[in-house]
């Protein structure tokens, strides 16, 4: 299954549209299809797209502690999840900067549910960030994405 047009359904859902139960059934139709390891892969790689436009354009980098220990503090993320995402950014920066390290023993060593929850908050985490370094809209953010993906 090509999961593209998955990965377009769960962010036009959860952006443009603020619907994340919508979000989250295109995501599982996408599981239950291709496997947690391709869509969180496939995921991973949006966001991947997401941080090379940032460092692209701006040719700056986050740092990874700071940004956790922020949403944390916000609460943005709960505690308990904040692990979980900077191990997944970790994998989403390693693409963007050209080397995708392989998914399936991040699957197997978290879980399913919680790998997929992971790279899902990782993608979303990716385009704010992106959208606040390069002072643009989420919306605008996922559409380019989008259209990277459609090119790819």
């Amino acid at each position: 299954m090509e999961l593209a047009p998955v990965i377009r359904e769960a962010l036009e859902a959860q952006v443009f549209e603020h619907e994340p139960g919508e979000a989250a059934l295109a995501l599982r139709r996408g599981v239950n299809v291709s496997g947690p390891e391709a869509v969180a892969g496939a995921l991973l790689d949006t966001a991947a797209i997401a941080l090379r436009r940032m460092v692209a354009e701006t040719d700056e980098a986050y740092d990874q502690d700071e940004l956790l220990e922020r949403l944390a503090f916000d609460g943005a993320v709960p505690v308990d999840n904040i692990e979980v995402l900077g191990r997944m950014l970790s994998l989403a920066a390693a693409t963007a900067g050209g080397i995708r390290p392989a998914i399936d023993p991040v699957v197997a060593d978290l879980g399913a549910e919680k790998a997929m929850f992971g790279a899902w908050l990782a993608t979303l985490t990716a385009v704010r960030v992106v959208a606040i370094s390069l002072e643009r809209t989420e919306a605008d953010i996922v559409d380019e994405v989008l259209n990277a993906l459609d090119l790819a």
